[in-house]
């Protein structure tokens, strides 16, 4: 835990620096994302906000994420994780939005994607930057490591700002 904790303290300092507000949005990590930020001191002075839209209805509800792209390509897709990145952009006063969406198991009969299949979505105004991962742990193992490797790709894109 110690490395995710240092891996935060550098993103609210990488943040400050290039002055970015940042929100997230989760849904397979149910809030970890946002745990993780917020366990730091301070993390107000860059994290404004989260929501967890675990469910299809809350992304279109809260996001305005398009039920034909839920339709379409399902809950864990790139289309969708943009989709909820920039729902959050409008929605919130954040200028870098995080949005992550995957299977973290036990297997479902309601979809045909592999047990930790993820999307993570990092955007701003200009750009966006979608990564593809698989997880093979258990359901907490996947959803920790989904959680940290959002963080790391957080950290990247803003410093490449």
């Amino acid at each position: 835990m110690n490395s995710i904790l240092e891996k935060v303290k550098d993103l609210k300092n990488m943040a400050l620096l290039k002055n970015q507000l940042i929100s997230t949005a989760e849904s397979c990590t149910g809030g970890l994302v946002a745990k993780y930020i917020t366990d730091i001191q301070g993390s107000s002075s860059f994290y404004e906000s989260s929501v967890v839209t675990y469910s299809n209805s809350s992304k279109i509800s809260l996001l305005n994420v398009s039920s034909k792209t839920l339709s379409d390509y399902g809950a864990v897709s790139e289309q969708v994780v943009k989709e909820m990145c920039r729902g959050l952009l409008n929605i919130s006063s954040a200028n870098i939005t995080l949005s992550i969406s995957g299977i973290m198991g036990p297997a479902s009969d309601s979809t045909s994607k592999k047990i930790g299949s993820t999307w993570i979505c990092v955007m701003n105004e200009f750009k966006s930057k979608t990564t593809y991962i698989e997880l093979s742990g258990s359901r907490s193992k996947n959803r920790e490591e989904a959680a940290k490797i959002a963080i790391m790709n957080l950290y990247d894109f803003i410093n490449d700002l």
